[in-house]
């Protein structure tokens, strides 16, 4: 008799994922400096490049089919040298800012979902890919988060920017999902918040001065916050708290790079001490 294999449920199916490692134009990131990079998805942190643990842990999570990589023209060949011997993966363009550069790779994918992360998400693991797709997918769209009390507990000396709402004071965990073309709309407002970051009055415009007021005050919620970018954009999108703080910590400062490097160094002499 034949064997018939379950199906995987759309909840189980493997999703694109996209990998940013762009930098904005004219940007000079200092990190890399500290490693003489020319990229700081370059940097060695526990005896590999970021970007390197960052597309491990994607394939390891048996949750991604593609991985597209939006990185500039010039570091490709160093990239794509880190990344030796791993498969299914490919470059894709940059647009200019990642929001832009996601709305791209969204109208690429059509109907299909896509994961996407940065390239200096060092600490990424396949538990925290599954967990946050887990919850993500039952929606248009999602970002992950990491809850303050959660951080501080493992990292009580560590700093960390903080969104304060009333129930909730979180860190992002720079995973998104957002459920293809329905998710348009979202994409589309982080790009139009993303061009007016550094005018905050016309951030509060866009996003709507009833809105950007409830916040500032402390009445703003988990619950008002996803019912205002519904309301917004139309997009069905909810906040995914993850239980690992190390979700929290991407490397954009050289004290992130060193925390890291610490942790990995840590892990890795504990992982030897248990074989020994």
């Amino acid at each position: 008799m034949t064997r018939i294999e379950p199906s995987l449920s759309a909840a189980d199916a493997p999703v694109d994922a996209l990998v940013l490692a762009g930098r904005r134009e004219g940007e000079i990131d200092p990190l890399t400096s500290i490693d003489n990079v020319p990229h700081k998805a370059l940097l060695l942190a526990g005896g590999k490049p970021l970007i390197r643990r960052v597309v491990d842990a994607l394939r390891a999570s048996d949750r991604v089919s593609h991985i597209r990589i939006a990185a500039p023209a010039d570091v490709r060949d160093a990239l794509a040298k880190a990344l030796g011997g791993v498969e299914d993966w490919s470059f894709a363009d940059t647009a200019g800012s990642p929001a832009s550069t996601a709305m791209g790779a969204i109208d690429a994918l059509g109907e299909k979902g896509l994961l996407v992360t940065t390239c200096d998400h060092a600490l990424l693991t396949s538990e925290m890919i599954r967990s946050f797709l887990k919850d993500a997918q039952a929606a248009g769209a999602a970002a992950a988060c990491v809850d303050r009390t959660v951080y501080a507990a493992r990292f009580p000396d560590s700093r960390r920017t903080f969104i304060r709402l009333k129930d909730l004071s979180f860190s992002g965990a720079n995973l998104f999902w957002f459920a293809g073309a329905r998710a348009k709309g979202l994409a589309d407002f982080w790009r139009k918040l993303e061009a007016k970051r550094k005018n905050p009055a016309a951030m509060a415009r866009e996003i709507g001065v009833f809105a950007a007021l409830s916040y500032v005050s402390g009445q703003m919620t988990k619950a008002g916050l996803e019912k205002t970018i519904l309301r917004k954009t139309k997009v069905d999108a909810r906040l995914v708290p993850l239980r690992n703080a190390e979700a929290a910590i991407d490397v954009d400062k050289p004290e992130d790079l060193a925390l890291v490097r610490t942790i990995l160094s840590l892990e890795i002499s504990g992982a030897d001490d248990g074989e020994a």
